[in-house]
């Protein structure tokens, strides 16, 4: 992968970096280059960094200088790590500012540490050798400074400083500059003609890249701005010449072919192909069939991509291509991604690929993606009680906690899984004496039952910390775009399974991962995720009111929903049997009685007989949007559904509350219940106040209560309620979305009718009893 830059545009306060640095990103961001905005020392992609820096220019907090110098230089240690980490991602970093504002400004400026070796000897041990690859120093004149500073009306404390100081600033900025060998550009002339200077100063600086960069490639596009005449008919040659290639027929090792021309000029399989063919299909005849595992996965998703090119049968395109590479032939399958797309390959092969020991947190991070399926280990099904070979529970303790943090957080998690196994226990062997089923009644299906209802009513103490096995089946695209959601995240967790997860796809497909972290594919994606989101996260703290705890808003609330009439739905069900445009049909509808519109959604409705009969994509028109309270355990439950929109969440607390289920009051286990979440809160306290914020989430339990939003169709709703208010489901998200489905009712009356199989009662454990024995009937069955 090829290797970034780190380029500085530096200069006095109102000199006009902000505007060049906009201006040099739009013309990189033009020529295909990855980039990343940043502000040193105080990056967005830092918590510490920023938090640092907003102390520092906030007038309400005055320091002197060395408190300043010491801040600004552990603020820029932060910052310089996350820069080192993008440029070896291959990301150009154009950054505002370096170490020379700190010697410009604390040293000549205000002149308060008169020993120049001791500030640069603290610069330097905050900057670690690293330096940028150009630092561009912009100069102007006080007077010129002065006036755009206060034009621009900032509230930065060193804009409002006298002429001699910014004289004084300018000076020491020029002194380095020369020291330095560093270029200046005068910021005096128009903005277009100092971005051209500027533009002139980086480009010598990327040529320095070697030839096979993805620089060099952009280069190339900056000065030709697209294809020339020459290069289309090049890539036209090249398909011809790929066909051409097809019109010969490939020897296998035997010396026999496959194939065969006939006296027409098409190709006949031979019974040497006939023969590969049975191991690789499932039928050499028919017009359907499928691939057998004779073929790899990626050789079978390389081949179909030929389907869009050529316009044999898929089995001869197979057996002239492909038969003799089956996943042997790197370079043939890099041929095929390069001519037909590797988004189109991606999308046809698809991996299983596990995750071990995943925290809680980080699995709701993974199955965030809609198009790939998930499996986990349940805490409804598994005691959670039991320590590896080291002595240990199974949790996750996050990277970065300092050695006396590190020893806190395992001393309070192991308290809680401690509580949690007596209790789990305790509460199974009370559900099994107090249960209602005949003593002659009590077999395999009712230890599972009852070890189920109690492990339900406990899992609430479990942190989110708490680890498990995720497996996942995803098409190659869509784990590439896992692989980068989680490589943008804020966790050092998710980051590194994304890492990992890369590693060992490119195992199974290195072809189909090829780009994943090219600086202009997954380098710029993963720069542009955590860029956005740091912006928005600093504006949302900015503008919006801090709520640190339990609002008046209901636990569910359906904020929005469309149409507000469900009858609007009427025309798109007739759509589909009609020759009329939309708008005649809505406007033929419109002059309908009443009872002929509810009866056409009752015909489209039909006689439903399970909850999988559900009606037709016309109901993916209307939209319910929720603004949802409840745990984290009801989360993570509902979160898994895939056919939806809108599905965000906020970070965990644990000041929003919990509630103990009746059966652990019933129990007599309130008080050890209660301790699991007067310990969680004492270690979140803890781990905040150390400003580890986003780690603080694993300190918080299931039972925590959250805010979540979700918007999902009328069409899904069908399966969501009826699913997910089904006896044998969890009773607190069963509770969740029985109100949910009660205030459909009451915008959509007629569609909620429809959903006959949300259930609104029934007993749990007699409910869970017999799922258990259907279960088992099943294994009997099979046996």
């Amino acid at each position: 992968m090829s290797r970034g830059k780190y380029i500085v545009i530096e200069g006095p306060e109102g000199v006009g970096k902000t505007t060049q640095i906009q201006l040099l990103a739009g013309r990189l961001q033009k020529a295909g280059l990855p980039i990343r905005l940043l502000r040193e020392p105080d990056s967005q992609s830092d918590l510490t960094a920023r938090a640092i820096r907003h102390l520092t220019q906030d007038p309400r907090y005055p320091m002197n200088t060395r408190t300043e110098v010491l801040l600004y230089n552990a603020a820029r240690s932060q910052s310089l790590d996350v820069i080192r980490k993008s440029v070896e991602q291959g990301i150009i970093c154009l950054v505002d500012r370096n170490y020379l504002t700190t010697l410009a400004i604390q040293y000549y400026g205000r002149g308060d540490v008169p020993d120049y070796n001791t500030i640069n000897t603290i610069i330097q041990f905050a900057v670690g050798g690293k330096e940028p690859d150009l630092c561009i120093v912009m100069d102007a004149a006080p007077e010129v400074l002065k006036k755009r500073a206060t034009e621009r009306g900032s509230g930065e404390r060193f804009d409002n400083l006298d002429e001699s100081f910014l004289e004084r600033v300018r000076n020491g900025y020029l002194w380095e500059a020369k020291q330095r060998g560093l270029p200046v550009v005068t910021a005096t002339e128009d903005a277009k003609t100092v971005s051209d200077t500027i533009w002139r100063l980086v480009t010598n600086e990327l040529a320095s890249r070697k030839p096979s960069s993805a620089l060099s490639e952009v280069q190339t596009r900056t000065t030709a701005q697209g294809l020339s005449v020459d290069q289309g008919e090049r890539n036209e040659n090249s398909e011809n010449s790929q066909n051409s290639a097809a019109s010969k027929s490939p020897e296998p090792e035997n010396g026999q072919s496959y194939l065969r021309k006939n006296s027409a000029g098409n190709f006949e399989i031979t019974d040497n192909g006939k023969e590969y063919l049975r191991r690789a299909v499932t039928s050499v005849d028919d017009n359907v069939y499928a691939f057998t595992n004779e073929l790899s996965p990626v050789t079978i998703a390389a081949a179909m991509a030929r389907l869009s090119r050529r316009g044999d049968d898929m089995r001869i395109t197979l057996l002239d291509e492909f038969a003799e590479s089956n996943g042997k032939d790197e370079a043939l399958l890099k041929r095929v991604i390069t001519a037909y797309g590797d988004d189109s390959v991606q999308q046809l092969a698809g991996l299983h690929v596990v995750v071990e020991k995943a925290s809680n947190l980080l699995t709701k991070k993974i199955e965030w993606g809609r198009l790939a399926s998930y499996l986990e280990q349940s805490t409804r099904y598994i005691y959670y009680d039991k320590k590896d070979d080291q002595g240990n529970y199974k949790y996750h303790i996050p990277d970065g906690l300092s050695e006396s943090l590190n020893k806190e957080y395992r001393l309070h998690m192991d308290r809680i899984f401690g509580l949690y196994s007596d209790m789990v226990h305790r509460l199974t062997d009370y559900v099994r004496e107090h249960s209602s089923v005949p003593e002659a009644e009590r077999d395999v299906a009712f230890n599972g039952a009852t070890r189920a209802q109690a492990c339900d009513a406990i899992r609430p103490v479990l942190p989110v910390a708490t680890t498990s096995t995720v497996g996942i089946f995803a098409s190659g695209q869509a784990l590439e775009s896992l692989i980068m959601h989680l490589q943008s995240d804020q966790t050092a967790e998710a980051q590194n399974t994304g890492d990992k997860l890369l590693q060992a796809a490119r195992k199974i497909a290195p072809a189909l991962f090829e780009r994943a972290d090219k600086p202009d594919r997954g380098g710029a994606l993963v720069a542009y995720r955590s860029t956005t989101h740091n912006n928005v996260k600093h504006l949302a703290d900015k503008l919006l009111p801090g709520n640190r705890g339990q609002s008046n808003d209901e636990p569910v609330s359906l904020v929005d929903v469309w149409p507000r009439n469900e009858l609007d739905l009427v025309a798109d069900m007739l759509y589909e049997h009609s020759t009329m445009s939309l708008s005649d049909i809505n406007k033929t509808v419109t002059g309908m009685l009443y009872e002929e519109k509810h009866g056409i959604m009752q015909a489209y409705f039909g006689e439903r007989l399970n909850r999988r009969q559900r009606p037709g994509r016309a109901l993916e028109k209307a939209h319910y949007s929720w603004d949802l309270v409840c745990d984290y355990g009801i989360f993570r439950d509902l979160q898994r559904h895939r056919i939806v929109d809108d599905l965000q969440w906020q970070m965990l607390t644990p000041r929003y509350g919990y509630e103990v289920p009746e059966l652990v009051d019933q129990a007599g286990l309130t008080d050890q219940f209660e301790e699991c979440f007067e310990i969680s809160l004492k270690l979140h306290s803890i781990m905040e106040q150390a400003g580890n914020t986003y780690e603080a989430q694993y300190a918080t339990l299931l039972g925590h209560k959250m805010r979540w939003k979700i918007t999902y169709n009328a069409r899904q709703a069908f399966h969501f309620h009826e699913l997910r208010t089904s006896p044998q489901g969890h009773p607190g998200y069963r509770k969740l979305v029985q109100q949910m489905h009660n205030k459909v009712a009451e915008v959509h009356p007629t569609i909620a009718e429809a959903m006959k199989f949300v259930n609104q009662g029934e007993d749990p454990e007699l409910s869970r009893l017999a799922a258990e024995r259907y279960t088992q009937y099943k294994l009997s069955q099979e046996g």
